[in-house]
This record gives structure tokens, sequence and C-alpha cells, in this order.
């Protein structure tokens, strides 16, 4: 028996609770016995493809099927997929999705996925989901990016990654399709692993996972992982720390299905990177490398700023980076009650807190151009002011402005927010099979709430910097005609105090009622439909605020600083969205299906659109795909063409304005992309296999209007923002001793893209390359070492957003976020 085969029956089993030990999210798929013993059946496709066709999809779906049998395209990555990959983060995980381009340049979380060329970064179309629900409900909320609330760790077993199609009809807010994680679930058998892994970045991190039977019907499992490291690129501490841990517990009813009980915490501490100076696009600095520089630095990472009222009691703290501190709750059942009935619960509560803080690239000048333009100011305040210098803010010491590093002074933002939030979450769905006169429908009727809460307060300052690595950080001091000192432009190496001050409390409800019908026409013929009624009630506060001077004389950075009035603005908003969606999938053979699919979806866009007065909706978001399965034992192919139409973009950014202040834009858009994606793996002999991936996408915007200090202006016809036209990814691998020993690499190269809306920038395509082996060294114990970005390749995966993300700004020294230089880590696995 195949080993896909023996995974399809497992499943198959998980779905009816019969304690096999693989219950992935077979329990949350609504599959009935009937349908699984088609799903198993002996007219499946050819097994042993790397690309998974007979794999059982949970995700886009609320009745399990094969992969060979959807109406849409969708990736899976299996969990020997994920150990070669070695994913530091889950953007790292998804790269090599066709149609997916990720940014995994900001670290361990943060990073920004983008789906078929739609035109918003983040997770803004394509939610993170864990176990078929999203791990926050709004993943793409400023400061609560999703990918900043789970981490991939041992007990993760696969990834189901739909594209587009049905994923706007069973998950909320999902028009470019949905990123589904499945952990592992209870055993029947006591089993376990461990990981021990070392890298070259002071790196060490522990992942376990232990499940097995309690009694007949119980069952649990436990694992998680802790990390420490100095971050990829060393600031001079611990740049990441802490972990993850999970525990669960199913029971098996007698007659078929199961209850499954979770509880996860994670309290982890991550630093995040933004662009740093480069030399240019291909080239970093003396003294600031692009592949492991940093402009953080231990000297200012503990700063002493103003609090809502002005006072100097807030200590902001880069140490802690993104410190995501958050429990979770989930309870997920599945229950057949005969004649063709099945009832499917799945429920979520998380609470906790995100504490944001993070150094942002803002403006850059020379560092004599920055004196001289500050000792007019200086002038103004204190007419005394002959000349002005630079001081260290650590040593005091005077610093001429030739001696800054690379003779660069860079005003760096710090932000911190810190986020309070709540969620729940209950997706309820029920299940008929009925034969029919013509074929067999599975009728799922559900309804979705999710209500969460947060707070959010912003407090955000700029710091004075030099172009180096680990720079030191200063103030600009007036001088006398005597040398003695007049006036500070700065406090502390604090140039604008409160940047962005503000406070937002958000109170938000969805319910949704789905209806999905897959109807299985003939044995070769299967055609799905379903449709969405999504409603969003949103009501909040709006903290008012007013600039102040502090009334410290001896410098100018207080004299305008914004604190908060103690009065609120209120808002209100709710919406009510219909989607839908129709597909269709025919067998021509047990080799060869073709698919076909449209769908008009939407997003409501996050409540960042109700702060700034965006745009609350998008909708009417045409998507159209079709494509052709092929599977044989040495040859695989998933090939998918679509289209989609945006006529009404979102677009909102946040730019850095005159005098340190922040400004919000808001722009008016519609966008259109098609293109093809492909999948491909072949394994023509025994000791080798190559599987490839990748896609041409033509992204423009057909509308892009709006205004800025320059006036008004129209970018349609430019390339969407950030994303290449062509991306692809190729990954050989040998095997050695009855698979015993492989070696795997991978070469990804992605095209050229843009910083900004007005194609003004470029930011040039690069191509990575990785390298990996492992070795099974005994039945229980594996060795891996994993290279990354092997020839150290310098590529950027954004601009300087802050100072341009319409109209580009030409600055000093060109501004961007690098990858990652080469990395090495090694493991040691022991399973039991």
């Amino acid at each position: 028996m195949t080993r896909s085969v023996r995974r399809a029956l497992l499943l198959s089993a998980a779905f009816l609770g019969t304690g096999s030990g693989v219950a992935h999210a077979g329990t949350i798929a609504g599959a009935g016995q009937d349908q699984q013993s088609e799903v198993a059946s002996t007219d499946a496709p050819q097994a042993d493809d790397a690309l998974g066709l007979n794999d059982i999809i949970v995700t886009g779906t609320r009745t399990g099927t094969r992969k060979f049998e959807t109406s849409y395209a969708i990736t899976t990555i299996d969990d020997a997929q994920i150990a070669e990959k070695a994913p530091l983060s889950v953007a790292d995980l998804i790269s090599s999705t066709p149609g997916i381009y990720v940014e995994s340049s900001g670290g361990v979380v943060g990073n920004n996925v983008y789906s078929r060329g739609l035109p918003a970064d983040n997770y803004r179309y394509l939610p993170l989901l864990e176990d078929g629900l999203p791990v926050w409900e709004e993943g793409a909320g400023a400061f609560t990016n999703a990918d900043e609330f789970f981490r991939v760790d041992a007990t993760v077993e696969s990834l189901q990654i739909v594209r587009g199609g049905s994923a706007s009809i069973t998950a909320s807010n999902a028009p470019g399709g949905v990123v589904n994680v499945l952990t592992k679930r209870p055993t029947r058998t006591l089993q376990g692993m461990v990981k021990g892994e070392i890298g070259d970045w002071d790196h060490y991190r522990v992942d376990t996972n232990i499940s097995g039977p309690l009694t007949e019907a119980l069952s649990f499992v436990i694992g998680g992982f802790y990390r420490e490291d100095n971050g990829l690129r060393d600031p001079g501490f611990t740049g990441n720390q802490g972990g993850q841990i999970r525990l669960g517990l199913q029971y098996d009813f007698t007659d078929g299905g199961s209850a499954f009980l979770s509880y996860r915490k994670l309290d982890d501490k991550n630093i995040f990177y933004t662009a740093i100076p480069l030399a240019s696009p291909h080239q970093g600095l003396p003294g600031l490398d692009a592949g492991d520089g940093t402009l953080v630095n231990t000297d200012f990472a503990r700063l002493t700023v103003p609090d809502g009222n002005g006072d100097f009691s807030k200590r902001v703290n880069l140490t802690h980076g993104v410190h995501t501190n958050t429990d979770t709750f989930t309870f997920i059942f599945n229950k057949p009650f005969g004649d063709g009935w099945e009832v499917n619960d799945r429920a979520r509560y998380t609470n906790g807190f995100v504490d944001f803080t993070g150094l942002f690239s803002s403006g850059v000048a020379t560092s004599q151009g920055f004196l001289d333009n500050a000792l007019t100011k200086l002038q103004a305040a204190r007419p005394d002011t002959v000349s002005a210098t630079y001081v260290d803010a650590k040593t005091g010491e005077r610093v001429a402005a030739g001696n800054l590093g690379n003779q660069l002074a860079l005003t760096e933002s710090i932000f911190n927010t810190y986020v309070d939030l709540k969620n729940v979450i209950n997706d309820l769905s029920v299940t008929r099979k009925l034969d029919t006169g013509i074929g067999t429908h599975m009728l799922t009727a559900g309804y979705y709430f999710s209500h969460f809460t947060q707070t959010q307060t912003w407090n955000w300052n700029d710091v004075l910097v030099e172009g180096i690595n680990r720079p030191r950080f200063f103030n600009v001091i007036g001088l006398d005609s005597a040398g003695q000192e007049t006036v500070s432009l700065s406090d502390d190496g604090l140039i604008n105090l409160h940047s962005n001050l503000q406070r937002f409390h958000d109170n938000v409800t969805i319910n949704a009622f789905y209806l999905t019908d897959a109807w299985q026409v003939t044995p070769a013929l299967r055609i799905d439909l379903g449709m969405r009624y999504h409603h969003v009630s949103k009501k909040g506060t709006i903290a008012e605020t007013t600039r102040r001077n502090l009334g410290d004389p001896t410098t100018l950075a207080d004299d305008s600083v914004l604190v908060f009035t103690g009065t609120e603005t209120p808002y209100r908003y709710s919406t009510g969205q219909w989607a839908f969606s129709g597909g269709a999938n025919y067998e021509f053979s047990s080799r060869v299906a073709a698919f076909a699919r449209y769908s008009r979806s939407f997003r409501v866009t996050p409540e960042f659109a109700q702060w700034f007065g965006g745009a609350p909706v998008e909708n009417r978001i045409d998507l159209v795909e079709g494509g052709l399965k092929y599977s044989t034992r040495p040859f695989s192919a998933f090939v998918t063409l679509f289209y989609n139409n945006f006529p009404n973009v979102a677009f909102q950014t946040q730019e850095a304005g005159p005098n340190g202040t922040t400004i919000t834009r808001n722009a008016n858009a519609a966008a259109r992309s098609k293109g093809i994606e492909v999948e491909l793996t072949a394994r023509p002999v025994r000791f080798f296999d190559i599987s490839a991936s990748g896609s041409y996408q033509d992204i423009s915007y057909t509308g892009f209007s709006g205004n800025n200090l320059e006036g008004d202006f129209d970018f349609s016809g430019n390339q969407i923002v950030r994303q290449p036209k062509v991306m692809f990814s190729v990954r050989p691998a040998l095997h050695f001793a009855s698979d015993a020993v492989n070696v795997f690499g991978e070469v990804a190269y992605t095209g050229k893209r843009y910083v900004d809306v007005a194609n003004s920038i470029v930011l040039p395509s690069y191509t990575e390359v990785r390298l990996g082996a492992n070795w099974k060294i005994t039945p229980r114990l594996s060795a891996e070492l994993v290279a990354t970005n092997l020839f150290n390749e310098i590529g950027l995966t954004e601009g300087n957003p802050r100072t341009g993300s319409i109209v580009g700004v030409q600055e000093t020294a060109f501004q961007g976020r690098p990858i990652f230089g080469r990395r090495i880590r090694g493991s040691l696995t022991y399973r039991f």
C-alpha cells in the first residue's frame, strides 16, 4: 500500500472519529462515512506524487474531498516538506506556492503575503487559519498581522493553501484564498519526537510533540517549542526569545465522531526589521552589510518618552521587539447522526496582547545637509546660535558631521503600539447527503459568528542615528560664538516626540450564513456551488489629541507634542455583503482532470479604514480560474489560469510628513490581474526527483487616482506595487542509501517590482539559492543541515514606504529592506 493511499485511509478514519491517530482537520470538514468510502476508492489517481493530488482536502470545502477532485487551485505542504523547508516563519513556509508572493525579510513576524496580484500587503486577502478558524479575526489590521498570533513548530502536521476559489464562501474575508495550518491531533498509540536545532546566529531551539491514549476513548497531544537567538541581523542583544506550547484532548464517540479541546499558549518576543540605507539596490554601505546589517543598537534600545499626557514616564524597549502573549482555546466537534446527517462545530477563544516595538525607516540625509537644516531651526529659536554640532547621546562627546557613519544622518521612527485584544469565534455547520436521480448532493448550511474587541495605543517617536551597523544616536546642539550650547534640536537623541499618538477602541461583530452544495453528478463530474452572506457591525472610539509645549526651554523637541485631550469621538459602521462561487471538476481518467470556477467576493476592510476615513468595503471582486491536473507515479502537474478584477480597492498608507508628523494617505483605486500558475514534480529515477512551481501574472491598476502635496495624480495602467510579474522556484533532490540520505536544494527567482504606485523606483529581480541535506542515522534518529541564501544574494523586498508608497521619493541614499544573508543551521531529531 503506497504512502499517499495510507494517508487517505487514515484521514478517512479520522473523519469518522475511529481513533486512527491522524485526525488532521478531517473532523472539521463534515465528511460522512459514505463519502469517505468514495474518497478512498480504488479509482484514485496514481499515488506517490509530490503534489499530493490524492490528499484529503478540508480547506475551501465543507465536505472533504481528494485534491484531484477539487474545483479550485490548492497547494498542499506535508510534514516531510515542512522539515526540508525548515521555515523560520509562516511566510518562509509558503514562499514556494505559485501565485503567492511573500516578503519574509521582516523576520519571524510582520511579513507580507500577496495573492495573485491582489493589490495590498499584509494578510489582507489571504487569511491565516489554524484548523479552519482564523488565528485572529482581523489578521490584516494595524499591528495585528496574522503571523504575530501563530508560530510554525513540531505540532504542525501540514498546510493547505487555497488560491481564490471557494475560500470566500467558507472563510471570513478571504477573496484571495486561505492558508490553513492543520495541527497534529492525538494518536491511539504512544508516539513522539524531540528536535534540537542550532544556527550560526547564536540560534538555539527545541521542538517537541508527544501524543498517545489515556483511555480507550480519550487521547492526548502535547507539544511546542522554545527558542533564543540574536536575530538574523544581530542588534547586540537577544532579538528572538520565547516559545509556544499546545495541549489537546480528544474524545472519540463509540458510534462515530469526536470532540477535541486544545489550549495553546504563545509567549514570544521577535525583532522586526525594516529598510536600511544602501549604496544601491545591489550593494550595501561600508560598515552596513545588506545581508546582516541593522540600525538597531542596544545603546538606544531603552528610552523614556512622553506618555499620552505629556509626562516623561513611558518606557520604550526595542529589545522586546514584537511581544505576543496570547491564550487560545479551541473546540472542534464532529458527529454523524445517520441517514446522511452530520454536525460540525468549531469554536475558538483568544485573549491577550501584542506589544509591538520596532524601528522603522523614515528620512535620510547627508550628515552635513541635516546639520545645515537644523541650524536654521535653532537660529529661529535662539538668534545667538551661530553653528550646530552633533553630540553622541550616550557619551556626550561632540562629533563632526564628517565623522558620522557613511556621512549619513537617519531619522528612524521607533513605533511602540500596544494592542489589548479578545476574540470569540464559532462556526457551526450541518451537512446532509442526498441521493437523487441525477447524482449525489452533499448540502451544507452553516452559521459563522465572530466577536472581537481591541484597544490600540500608538506612541511613536523619532531618533537620530548614523548610517552604519549598530549606529550611535545623536543630539543636535546649537552653539554660540563662544562655543557654548544654546538650544538643542533633540532630547536624548529623540528629534520628533510623538510623531504619532493615537488610541483606538474597536468592538466588532460578524454574523455570516453560508450554504454549499457538492454535487457528484456522475463518477467523473463534480459541481460545487456556494453562497455566503456576511454582516459586519463595528463601533468604537477614537481618542482626540492636541499639541502642547511641554515647557523645556533647552530643547525644541518638546515644543509641539501630541497629547490626549480626554475626549473621544465615537464611530459606527455596518454592512452586509454577499459572496457567490460555482465550480466544476471533470475527471477524464484516473490521471487527468480539469476544473473551472467563477467567484464574486468582497473584503470588509480592517478598522484602520474607520479610524482614518478610508473605503470601508472592497466589493464586486470577480475571480475566474481554470486548470488541469495530471498525475502519474513519475510525473505530476497542476496548471491554473486565473483572472481577477478588483473594481474597488481601499488604498491607505501612512507616510512621514513635514516636521516629523505622520500623514495618512487615501486613494481611489481599481486593479486587474491575470496569469498562469504551474506546479510540477517528477521522479524519473529512484535516486532523483525535481519539483518546480511558479507563476506569470500581468498585474496593473485599471484606475488609481488621488491627490498629494503636489496635486492630483492618476497612475492607471501602472504595475501593482511591490509584486513581481514573474516568480518561480526549482527544487531538485538526490536520494541515497534507500532514501536514508537526501540532498536537496532550491533556486528561487523573484522578478522586478516597484516601490511605489507611480512605478518610479525599481526593486531589481534576484535569485536566492538554498541547499540542505538530511540523514536518517537510525530508524529513530535523524540529522539535517540547511543553508539559506547560499551565495549571499542581495534582494530587496521593499523600498522605504514611509517616504512615499504612491509616489516614491529619490532619497539621498537608497533605502530598502533586503533579504537575509547566508545562514547555516543544523538539527537532530529523535522519534519514538
